[in-house]
């Protein structure tokens, strides 16, 4: 074992010391450099969501402003007038009234008769589904109405 001389290992401690601090210092100055400017962010941030909170309760006092100066009303909509109901004397003597009634008969005489229509069985997986195209065929050609058809479907089954 070589003894070296002490005072050349106490130079080479102190220098090894030395370009730890200064590595130490450099990444100590490299964070806080990064916390001042979280902090700034942060900082930044808050303004924004302060500003934009007294945004909103500026524009919620106005909404209640608006709404206390409104008049109370008992029963909804009463301050809408009614709609004006038309005169039965004026007639247009061009268009013919049916009635419902009387249109329905129309329809229902231009449509095949009830005995023509498919019939429902329920056996098999799909007998349901020229059942159902038949009905839709009907009333898209037809023009049926749907509660005509449905009448219908009870004296089917």
């Amino acid at each position: 074992m070589s003894i070296d001389n002490p005072t050349e290992k106490l130079n080479k401690l102190s220098i090894s010391v030395e370009i730890f601090e200064e590595k130490t210092s450099s990444h100590q100055k490299f964070l806080l450099d990064h916390v001042e400017n979280s902090d700034e962010a942060r900082m930044h941030l808050k303004e924004e969501i302060q500003m934009e909170i007294r945004l909103i309760t500026e524009k919620m006092d106005n909404i209640n402003e608006v709404n206390s100066n409104m008049t109370k009303l008992s029963t909804p909509f009463s301050h809408i007038s009614s709609p004006v109901k038309p005169k039965e004397g004026l007639t247009n003597p061009f268009i013919t009234d049916l009635s419902h009634q009387d249109n329905n008969q129309v329809l229902m005489k231009e449509a095949p008769q009830l005995k023509e229509w498919p019939t429902f069985t329920g056996e098999g997986e799909y007998d349901h589904m020229s059942f159902i195209k038949t009905i839709d065929i009907l009333q898209e050609d037809y023009a049926i109405p749907d509660e005509l058809i449905t009448a219908r479907l009870y004296s089917l089954f």
